[in-house]
């Protein structure tokens, strides 16, 4: 009785709500979308999430090989890993496995900032095709991630310029605010950024992707748009429509992008060549400095003679030590004492750090004792007042002494 109840009391609701109507047909973007995809020489595509604006364009690789390879052998479509890491790591990277990657937001990061626009770059048929996602509007963001996903796999690594810090955190904190997905899929990541900093700093002291451009790839921009506008000009774009500054942002994009595969064949080739691509002098130092660290000092000491026999014999007091430390390690003791010596009446710290070596070469190694307190008591005339640096000679000067003493 029930049941036959509230049957007749939900057919009454019914008959008062009357029969729905299917809506005729899904309404599509709005009409400006369309205008948008056409001004910027690209396509509007949409999916279940909503539209975005994707736009394609080519380079020619040529120009890049030709910049890099120099007076060397073409370069290999295989790039050396480590190349782009402060330590060595053996294996190559395939070029056409590179995924290049640039955003540019409505903010410097934060939960309020989107990536409105995504550019990928990747060789594909020996040319150099830049892809940009570019959204409308905030409501489609979560259609151009979907899109975006598309870029992203297991065998592919991306490269970036400071994109540990800003872009792939972003990227990845608005692909789970959209649910769209909670991990980037990547076999690696190379940020250039630290590899560009290892290798010329020396030299360049203002490592940003600008000047990096202007002074190592001999790329100076002609109307381009400063970072600190790229916001504001899609924030006129959601207010009047107009789309002049969008395509400056664009042609931003596009280069960002362009210059991080030009940048990471300059790094890959200094490497495969040991340093014969290098010209500059500081930037030889810096390779000889990556190579210290990593160990392989038979680079270091080939490196340095190099920069002897090619400048006016001398080397800067830093590279003078770090080679001297190289031959030492090496057992070559002889030559690294002649090193030594010659910083030894310096009075920078690279002269304390002669000094030392010279009293433990002379001490342990040629067992003189006098020439080994010579060179501690130089050393402690010099040494950076620090309590490690100062207990450490003193123990050593009454150490040695004491042997000249027992003698």
């Amino acid at each position: 009785m029930r049941n036959e109840n509230l049957r007749d009391k939900l057919g009454r609701f019914a008959s008062l709500i009357g029969p729905q109507e299917k809506p005729a047909h899904t309404p599509g973007p709005p009409g400006h979308y369309s205008e948008l995809a056409d001004e910027l020489g690209g396509v509007l595509c949409s999916n279940h999430c909503g539209s975005y604006c994707l736009i394609h364009d080519f380079c020619d690789t040529e120009e890049a090989y030709r910049r890099s390879s120099q007076s060397h052998s073409r370069l290999s479509d295989e790039l050396p890993v480590s190349a782009f890491r402060a330590l060595d790591e053996p294996g190559l990277v395939a070029l056409d496995s590179l995924l290049f990657l640039d955003i540019e937001t409505t903010g410097l990061g934060g939960a309020g900032s989107v990536a409105f626009l995504i550019g990928c770059g990747s060789v594909v048929d020996k040319r150099f095709e830049v892809r940009q996602y570019l959204i409308p509007d905030y409501s489609d963001e979560a259609a151009m991630l979907e899109a975006l996903m598309t870029e992203f796999s297991d065998c592919k690594s991306i490269v970036t310029y400071n994109g540990a810090s800003f872009d792939l955190p972003l990227v990845l904190d608005r692909l789970i605010v959209n649910r769209v997905a909670r991990q980037i899929p990547r076999r690696d990541h190379f940020d250039l950024l630290h590899a560009a900093r290892r290798l010329f700093k020396r030299r360049l002291d203002d490592c940003t992707l600008l000047n990096i451009e202007r002074e190592l790839l001999g790329l100076d921009r002609c109307d381009d748009l400063p970072g600190y506008l790229v916001p504001s000009a899609y924030f006129e774009w959601l207010s009047t429509r107009r789309t002049d500054l969008i395509k400056a942002v664009l042609k931003h994009n596009k280069q960002d992008i362009v210059s991080l595969f030009h940048l990471a064949i300059e790094i890959a080739t200094a490497f495969r060549s040991r340093g014969e691509s290098l010209e500059n002098t500081d930037d030889l130092c810096s390779l000889a400095r990556i190579y210290y660290r990593r160990r392989q000092y038979q680079r270091v000491a080939d490196l340095c003679f190099q920069m002897q026999m090619d400048g006016d014999g001398t080397l800067a007091p830093d590279i003078t030590l770090l080679c001297a430390g190289a031959l030492k390690s090496m057992a070559d003791h002889r030559q690294a004492e002649s090193l030594w010596l010659k910083l030894a009446a310096l009075t920078s710290k690279e002269a304390y750090w002669a000094n030392l070596e010279l009293a433990k070469y002379y001490e342990h190694k040629l067992k003189d004792l006098k020439k080994a307190l010579h060179h501690a008591r130089m050393a402690q005339s010099i040494a950076p007042r620090r309590k490690s640096y100062t207990e450490g000679l003193a123990r050593r000067l009454k150490r040695l002494m004491a042997k000249s003493e027992a003698v």
